[in-house]
């Protein structure tokens, strides 16, 4: 009952500090203490407190009474409009390499320890028509992943959780591989992250020479066996979308 009663306190102050996230507009770009209880229904001292934390995690600035959004929110909007814009640019070359492979593809970017899937274009098979869209998976075990990890930054993650017999756990072996991912210029991963999984991932590039992403064509191993001919296939799609974000590889 206690356990209950704290999390319903937790998530109520956690709607509360996004209500006041979200009364900042173009139009008021700053708002104090009083404006903020009077529009949300709040205690003086409860937007206070609420303010205080929001701060201290850099989602808002203050300059003497009046609060304004914080360089950690601009960060995460940037983010936001990164991973959309990088979306719609990518979204014709991942339908074309669906079509090509009749595979699932999957766009990824980096999160922490994660590769996180921002758009996906499914097969047109009943087996492997699993949604991962908003979803991530361990960075060592996935091509998504792998292909980050060689041509991204950020460096190894700390723990590599073996999923499947498989899977590259040891830092050493995985940095053998991403040097081979380098020099082949894609990615495989081979029932590394589930058994009867196959998939091929290669680099999306920025303006910058950045790696922003990784595009991945994945299905069951019965299906997807000639893993260097695809590859070589989603490099393509993969350096297509990196010229269109205006990437221009050195001659």
């Amino acid at each position: 009952m206690r356990a209950d009663v704290a999390l319903s306190a937790t998530v109520q102050s956690a709607d509360r500090a996004l209500a006041i996230l979200a009364a900042f507009s173009s139009a008021r770009a700053d708002l104090g203490v009083s404006e903020l209880a009077a529009e949300l229904g709040m205690h003086k001292s409860t937007v206070s407190r609420l303010l205080a934390v929001l701060q201290a995690r850099g989602l808002v600035r203050r300059d003497g009474d009046r609060f304004s959004p914080g360089p950690e929110l601009a960060r995460l909007g940037m983010i936001a409009v990164r991973s959309l814009a990088l979306a719609q640019v990518a979204r014709e070359p991942l339908e074309r390499l669906a079509e090509r492979t009749g595979e699932t593809i999957n766009l990824a970017v980096r999160r922490g320890t994660q590769a996180l899937n921002v758009d996906q274009v499914q097969s047109a098979h009943f087996v492997g028509m699993t949604d991962w869209t908003g979803r991530g998976a361990p960075l060592h075990a996935t091509a998504n992943g792998k292909a980050l990890l060689a041509f991204g930054e950020g460096g190894l993650p700390e723990a590599l959780e073996p999923l499947t017999p498989r899977t590259i756990a040891d830092p050493a072996l995985l940095e053998q591989e991403l040097d081979e991912v380098r020099r082949r210029g894609y990615a495989i991963a081979v029932e590394e992250l589930e058994l009867g999984l196959h998939a091929v991932a290669a680099p999306v590039f920025d303006s910058a020479g950045n790696c922003v992403a990784a595009v991945s064509v994945s299905g069951p191993s019965y299906r997807l066996a000639d893993l260097e001919a695809t590859g070589a296939v989603c490099a393509a799609t993969a350096a297509e979308i990196s010229a269109c974000l205006g990437f221009r590889r050195a001659a």
